[in-house]
């Protein structure tokens, strides 16, 4: 706790330090010069008395600090260090020459304090107080109740005519100079809140424009006609890829991105044409290597004449827009895909029924032996897969709206293991095994449809297996985020785990292309269906190879925690963003 604070303020202690040093250097001096006087007249009484008086004056200064410190308010202080100050000065008058002592004078020190202290009314009062000490002190002496050091004839040859013109002078003085001062000091006062409230307005100016300018997320960089650098934003130092801890204030922008030649010839056209650029997109190299799109506004820092100043500019980093931009090309080009597979496969299939029909016929008609038998069945067995195709394109056309319902994710699982049991070839060693750590976990789906994307990655995972291996399907629960700029929630997280060969790198990032595939007879559509059906349920698929050499592929879907409508919602988006 802070005793000091509840005692006194530091303003006023710094006040009282101030008034305190002051006081006792001129009244060391005062009272110097007076002893100095009356030694020259031998007036050893006189000296005592003086030296007496800056005694009491070292002493009612120092009482005065210490009752100041142990909680007595400053005005009050003030008040009666004045009232003695004018005491002492009217003794210190009396032992110097009385009446027509040269020190009378200082009676003003008094007033410009009150004054200082007090403003006009306390510097008023001041010199009415001071004038009346000395007016009073004359008039006694000049009765003869008060005995001048000079003499009865030092006052017999002024006479009462002298005194009053004195007393009459020194009073316009002081009243004078009480005004004055306290006017001044109202003055100095008024100019002086009113500075410090400028300069408080100017500092949250700067604070304001400081936080705007430290929290904006795109890049600003300002520099001077000669482009060193004035402002530089902590988002233009995330964005650029600057190090953080380095002090580019001041700089040339040259040395602080050497690096990008193509945005210092942007600026260096902006400060010798003196033309502004708009919104512009171009792309630039970081330090690491990596090619950084940058969109980028030049404008011209101007000074009021009109003659240029500087150059502002402001960017973004555009990656984020780019990836965008190459998912609804993805999602155009799969739209186009899909309504061609669906036009290919009505054109298709009903010639092939035709001939799958009277081929049929045929087989069960004639009799075949030797090649004509085998090449019967080429035919048959070639319709049916080029039917199964014709089945696969219009399955990926026409993927419909999934009839949502709360699904228990470990049961599912456990039925389609089943079908990936029996769907096993005689001599086919893989076995599987399923690890749950989010029993009784449940999800808003289709079954049918998370059915089929799970049978799908269950049957790709064995076929890459070449008739042994480990299929692992672990699930647990997860706090994520599936969508940019949204919250994170609870997903279900589902990873089909095999130890067959890992997917080749040039291959990983359009393993959900539809028509790509590796496999001499597939389709490439299966991972494309399974991705549109996660996809169309609000969730997330992807493929990864572990270090260990095994491939993982990951379903991330939303726990069962939207109400229905939301999700149908959610879906219908899914849907339009294909």
């Amino acid at each position: 706790m802070n005793f000091l604070s509840r005692v006194f303020s530091l303003e006023d202690e710094g006040k009282l330090r101030k008034l305190t040093y002051i006081r006792l250097v001129f009244a060391t001096l005062v009272v110097g010069a007076a002893i100095m006087v009356l030694q020259l007249h031998n007036r050893a009484t006189s000296i005592v008395a003086l030296y007496s008086l800056l005694g009491v004056i070292y002493l009612s200064t120092g009482s005065a600090y210490i009752a100041f410190r142990a909680g007595v308010p400053f005005r009050p202080l003030l008040m009666t260090q004045i009232s003695l100050d004018l005491v002492i000065l009217t003794m210190i008058v009396h032992y110097s020459g009385g009446s027509s002592s040269f020190f009378a004078i200082l009676y003003i020190l008094s007033i410009i304090t009150g004054g200082i202290y007090f403003q006009i009314t306390g510097g008023l009062l001041t010199a009415i107080f001071a004038t009346s000490a000395y007016i009073i002190y004359s008039v006694l002496e000049y009765e003869g109740h008060v005995q001048s050091p000079l003499g009865r004839w030092a006052i017999d040859q002024n006479g009462a005519y002298g005194m009053i013109l004195r007393g009459y002078i020194y009073m316009a003085v002081f009243v004078f100079t009480g005004v004055l001062s306290g006017f001044v000091s109202k003055h100095i006062q008024r100019k002086g809140k009113e500075l410090a409230e400028r300069e408080l307005e100017l500092r949250r100016i700067q604070l304001s424009t400081e936080n705007i300018i430290g929290n904006m997320s795109s890049g600003l960089v300002v520099t001077d006609v000669r482009g060193d650098i004035l402002t530089l934003n902590a988002a233009a130092v995330a964005i650029l890829g600057l190090d953080e801890g380095l002090e580019c204030k001041g700089k040339r922008i040259e040395d602080v991105i050497p690096h990008m030649p193509i945005l210092l010839n942007e600026f260096s056209m902006a400060l010798q044409t003196g033309v502004a650029r708009q919104r512009h997109e171009l792309e630039v190299k970081k330090s690491d290597g990596s090619v950084l799109p940058l969109g980028l506004s030049i404008s011209i820092l101007t000074i009021d004449g009109g003659g240029k100043k500087g150059v502002i500019a402001l960017f973004q980093d555009l990656t984020e827009v780019h990836m965008m931009r190459e998912k609804v090309r993805q999602a155009d080009k799969m739209a186009a895909i899909g309504k061609l597979s669906a036009a290919i496969a009505h054109e298709i299939r009903a010639p092939l029924a035709s001939i799958c029909g009277s081929v049929a016929m045929l087989e069960g008609e004639l009799e075949l032996t030797g090649d004509e038998s085998k090449l019967m069945q080429l035919i048959v067995k070639e319709s049916d897969r080029l039917d199964r195709i014709i089945s696969d394109f219009l399955e990926f056309a026409k993927i419909r709206q999934p009839d949502l319902k709360p699904l228990d994710i470990e049961q599912c699982l456990n039925e389609v293991l089943l079908l990936l049991k029996h769907s096993l070839s005689e001599g086919e060693a893989i076995s599987m095994k399923i690890v749950n750590e989010a029993s009784g976990a449940v999800i808003n789906a289709d079954e049918e449809q998370i059915k089929q994307v799970f049978l799908s990655l269950g049957l790709n995972a064995c076929q890459a297996m070449c008739e042994c291996g480990i299929l692992s399907i672990h699930v647990k629960c997860v706090s994520t985020t599936l969508r940019e700029g949204c919250d994170a929630q609870e997903c279900i997280w589902i990873d089909f785990e095999n130890d067959g060969p890992t997917i080749p790198e040039d291959v990983l990032p359009r393993i959900f292309e539809p028509f790509y595939t590796t496999k001499d007879e597939g389709t490439g559509l299966g991972l494309a269906v399974a991705a549109r059906i996660v996809e169309s349920h609000a969730g997330l698929i992807r493929a990864e190879s572990t270090k260990d050499g095994n491939t993982v592929f990951s379903v991330i879907l939303p726990l069962c925690t939207l109400s229905e409508g939301d999700l149908e919602e959610n879906t219908q988006e899914a849907f339009i963003s294909f």
